[in-house]
């Protein structure tokens, strides 16, 4: 068994002089929502052995803000950028991609690609998954590569 926790980017702003959306910076309430609900995460949730990150700034800030509550070494974070924009499909392959030697890791990244992999993975279970928020998925598998639509079984919204 793996665990996957897909996290979307906290609250961004939308500054008019940000010519790329990459660049994007979180808003006061994202870094607000982003604290609280890392807190949450931790009462609830084992550390994920891996922290995988879109490179747009509002992805990867959410991943320093959660870092630090989880006690996870902000440098181990890694960037990927097919998290950036994912299509479902870019995001099955870049869990399949994960090393075995992880049981669990964390995806930080956007919708609506999140919540379409969690929906797959699941059966249909979310809307649309909120910002600053974490889905805890089960995956009845052995190694990432196995990773599949309907072989994950959501632990908790």
């Amino acid at each position: 068994m793996k665990t996957i926790y897909l996290l979307r980017h906290a609250k961004s702003g939308h500054e008019e002089y940000i010519a790329n959306d990459i660049e994007r910076h979180l808003s006061a309430r994202g870094y607000k929502d982003a604290e609280e609900q890392a807190v949450i995460f931790k009462k609830k949730y084992k550390q994920p052995e891996l922290i995988l990150s879109s490179p747009a700034i509002r992805a990867f800030t959410t991943a320093l803000i959660f870092s630090k509550h989880l006690g996870y070494r902000l440098e181990k974070i890694q960037t990927n950028a097919s998290i950036y924009e994912a299509s479902l499909q870019q995001l099955l392959y870049v869990i399949s991609e994960l090393d075995d030697q992880y049981q669990s890791a964390m995806l930080v990244g956007h919708n609506p690609g999140f919540t379409d992999l969690t929906n797959a993975l699941c059966g249909y279970v979310i809307d649309d998954l909120p910002t600053a928020w974490v889905v805890a998925i089960q995956l009845n598998v052995a190694h990432w590569k196995e990773v599949g639509v309907g072989n994950g079984k959501l632990l908790e919204k």
